[in-house]
């Protein structure tokens, strides 16, 4: 695992030093989640983030006893259940490697402490809270305002890789449509 990465991609979202960047670094444990292990499960509480070095994560709910697919995580994005973790309260979600996945967390305490030590940490809190808040209510009004067919396109525009590297019936879930629909709508969209 490659600390290197991770603060390239972390000084992508705001001036790190390399004091600042070196400060943060004790606070980070390394995990490996194998293909169907849990980061996270309905129930237990949410307080570490995952900056995900290799793989891929997803972030679900059940309803009815049928996993509805809220959000994937890829290679340099954070996996949390964001809500859950400010509030310290146990995961209404699950978090689940759909590939054996290379994982640096850290919790809320260590994170706080970089935020009292660092205005770049602070600021890295905010941008990050920001994007967090911008895909949450992007999702919500694509399924007020947005057909499937609309969706989809948001999706690949939004996320292109998550049409190269997540399974079909899994997007179909996160689309919020059954899979069927989403080969009609790819052949629709291909011609």
């Amino acid at each position: 695992m490659n600390l290197d990465n991770f603060k390239i991609q972390i000084r992508k979202i705001t001036d790190f030093s390399e004091e600042e960047c070196s400060m943060f670094i004790p606070y980070l444990n390394r995990k490996k989640i194998k293909k169907g292990e849990f980061f996270l499960k309905e129930g237990q509480k949410s307080n570490e983030i995952a900056f995900v070095e290799k793989g891929i994560l997803r972030l679900y709910y059940l309803s009815d006893g049928k996993e509805i697919n809220n959000h994937f995580f890829l290679e340099n994005d954070y996996a949390v259940s964001y809500l859950d973790f400010l509030k310290n309260r146990s995961s209404r979600y699950y978090i689940q490697a759909l590939e054996d996945c290379d994982l640096f967390t850290f919790n809320a305490q260590s994170l706080k402490n970089a935020y009292d030590n660092s205005k770049n940490w602070e600021r890295f809190g905010r941008i990050i809270a920001e994007s967090v808040y911008a895909i949450a209510t992007n999702r919500f009004e694509s399924f007020l305002f947005l057909s499937a067919k609309e969706r989809y396109l948001q999706m690949i525009n939004d996320y292109p890789r998550f049409i190269e590297l997540i399974p079909l019936y899994q997007l179909a879930s996160y689309l919020g449509i059954e899979r069927e629909s989403l080969s009609r709508i790819r052949k629709e969209v291909a011609k």
